[in-house]
């Protein structure tokens, strides 16, 4: 009789368990609201929202060692000075590995996107946006060629900015600067 009853207690046991991991939130899921879920949805129909395992797991390892939620698709600050959560996700290709970067701005009845930059194939994983103070930040010395269309060589933040680079490589800072949206390529 207590042989049958270990069978049963196992699969309760797993049952629960299961459950349990179902209603477990992941961390870059957790800070997108449904409607902007939704509105990135129908606005980049071959991307999907960003999921904590994007990321490499030494990459997510790190940005929880360094106080941040495991995410490294989703960022928000005020990057307009209009005193509004903005965003920055990292798309993630439905097909392909690579991602998409997209600044988002809350309006009234909806949301403003700007698409800021696309990743290659296979390359979505070792990408991350973060927000960055409001500052100056000039080119990497190892930034070399010609400047791309709306990069500066500096650029001072008057709000918070973005950041949109390669693990371990480098970075473009962008922000808004008179209502144009500007970067400059930094090294990370």
């Amino acid at each position: 009789m207590r042989m049958r009853r270990v069978p049963i207690a196992f699969a309760l046991l797993s049952l629960a368990s299961a459950a349990t991991a179902q209603n477990i939130s992941d961390s870059c899921e957790m800070q997108i609201p449904r409607s902007l879920a939704n509105a990135l949805e129908r606005a980049f129909p071959g991307f999907r929202e960003p999921l904590e395992y994007d990321n490499a797991p030494e990459d997510i390892a790190a940005n929880k060692f360094h106080d941040g939620f495991g995410c490294l698709g989703v960022a928000t600050g005020d990057f307009t000075g209009e005193g509004k959560k903005d965003y920055v996700i990292g798309m993630t290709a439905v097909k392909g590995g690579g991602g998409l970067a997209v600044i988002v701005l809350p309006k009234k009845g909806g949301w403003q996107f700007r698409k800021i930059q696309i990743w290659g194939k296979h390359r979505r994983v070792s990408q991350y946006v973060d927000v960055v103070p409001p500052g100056r930040y000039a080119r990497g010395e190892s930034a070399t060629g010609p400047l791309e269309k709306d990069e500066r060589t500096s650029l001072t933040c008057a709000n918070s900015g973005v950041k949109i680079g390669t693990v371990e490589a480098t970075a473009s800072i962008y922000c808004f600067v008179e209502g144009s949206l500007l970067h400059v390529l930094v090294s990370d």
